[in-house]
């Protein structure tokens, strides 16, 4: 076997009972399998130069509608799953090495992707409310940092009518710390 078929090939063995769900092999490159069936697109990536590693699924689109595709690790993390890869994919940048992570991401996707395998359009419905409140909350998190920072600075420098205005943005997402921050701020600020 030639270091070129290597993924391609490891990809369609351990991902062979597709197959018996309805799927069709419909597009086989180095680095990238793809598989449909009635309802289902289902990809099969490697990228050689970051070695990451990953599934994506997505209903067909109807006419007129774009192609959605949610990652593995989005079905893992609604789904409540525990695994390493939730977090991020699996990254091999050897390809001589890839076959016991292709084998692990095909257990993944059997046993933990029969709803998006199945073509539910419920399940990919949630899946993407479950993507879009993961998006709010890491945007409001990245938010709260930038604002926690610049009225951390702006305590330092006694910019008290500045800590105001930056807690103020925040006041639901407070710690007790930063509220009596707040507090004192408004008790000593020179209006």
């Amino acid at each position: 076997m030639t270091s070129k078929e290597r993924f391609p090939d490891e990809a369609e063995r351990a991902f062979s009972f597709l197959k018996d769900a309805g799927f069709r092999l419909v597009e086989r490159g180095r680095t990238r399998l793809r598989y449909e069936s009635a309802r289902v697109v289902l990809t099969i990536e490697w990228d050689p130069r970051s070695g990451e590693m990953n599934v994506f699924f997505g209903l067909q689109p109807r006419y007129g509608e774009a192609r959605d595709s949610f990652a593995l690790a989005d079905v893992l993390g609604m789904e409540g799953v525990d695994l390493p890869e939730r977090g991020m994919p699996f990254q091999v940048a050897d390809e001589g090495r890839l076959g016991p992570f292709v084998a692990r991401l095909a257990d993944d996707t059997r046993i933990h992707a029969q709803p998006a395998i199945a073509g539910d359009r419920m399940f990919f419905h949630r899946l993407k409310a479950f993507r879009n409140a993961q998006s709010d909350r890491y945007m409001l998190a990245m938010k709260l940092r930038r604002v926690r920072s610049e009225a951390d600075d702006a305590w330092h420098k006694r910019d008290f009518r500045r800590v105001i205005d930056l807690y103020t943005s925040i006041q639901d997402h407070l710690s007790a710390f930063e509220s009596g921050r707040l507090a004192y701020a408004k008790k000593h600020h020179r209006a």
